[in-house]
């Protein structure tokens, strides 16, 4: 019973590492892309300003629009923008219902050039973590055949009684892996190292 107990232990603390990593991964993102963010809430303030004032002069004249004032115009844009469209305020002319395609169109094109670096980046700082962490794991098993331990703790922290040299061989071989793994994935379509 003790056993299953540890054993559950184990495999949600294994859960809590891994999200620990996923939000240290996206801290490292956020932090090595904030001009990319910034750059992103730029583009799209001056854009739905921009299809705000627009719409509201082309709507604000008609009987029972649902553009009466600036504001609401400006969320209509953010909502049109960020393509999120709850259809509260929405343009009658034809003119007002190209400009909303129009504004679609650009939010669409706005929110994907940046999200490409971003996601970019995320994989890669991610990456740098699952390296950072196989080195440790490397280090240690070093640590651990200088001094001369033969026994590594097994799965939930008991004795295994796994030859740290099998284990080493393990880490080294994982290390090797990740190298490769990020080889191929840094490499441009059209760079200096092709597949043939």
């Amino acid at each position: 019973m003790e056993r299953v107990v540890m054993e559950g232990w184990v495999k949600e603390e294994r859960k809590r590492m891994q999200q620990r990593k996923s939000l240290k991964s996206l801290g490292m993102t956020i932090a090595q892309c904030y001009e990319e963010v910034g750059l992103l809430l730029l583009f799209l303030g001056v854009g739905i300003s921009i299809f705000a004032m627009v719409v509201f002069a082309l709507e604000h004249d008609l009987p029972a629009t649902t553009f009466t004032s600036v504001p609401a115009a400006w969320w209509w844009a953010t909502t049109s923008m960020t393509t999120v469209g709850y259809g509260d305020i929405r343009p009658d002319t034809v003119l007002g219902k190209v400009l909303a395609f129009l504004c679609i169109l650009s939010g669409i094109l706005i929110l994907a050039l940046p999200i490409a670096i971003i996601n970019d980046r995320f994989s890669a700082c991610y990456f740098t973590l699952k390296m950072r962490e196989a080195a440790l794991r490397h280090g240690e098993m070093l640590k651990r055949l200088s001094r001369g331990s033969v026994v590594e703790t097994g799965e939930g922290g008991m004795g295994g009684g796994v030859n740290l040299r099998d284990a080493y061989a393990r880490s080294v071989l994982e290390m090797l892996r990740l190298q490769g793994h990020e080889r191929a994935s840094t490499r441009s379509s059209g760079g200096e190292e092709l597949w043939w």
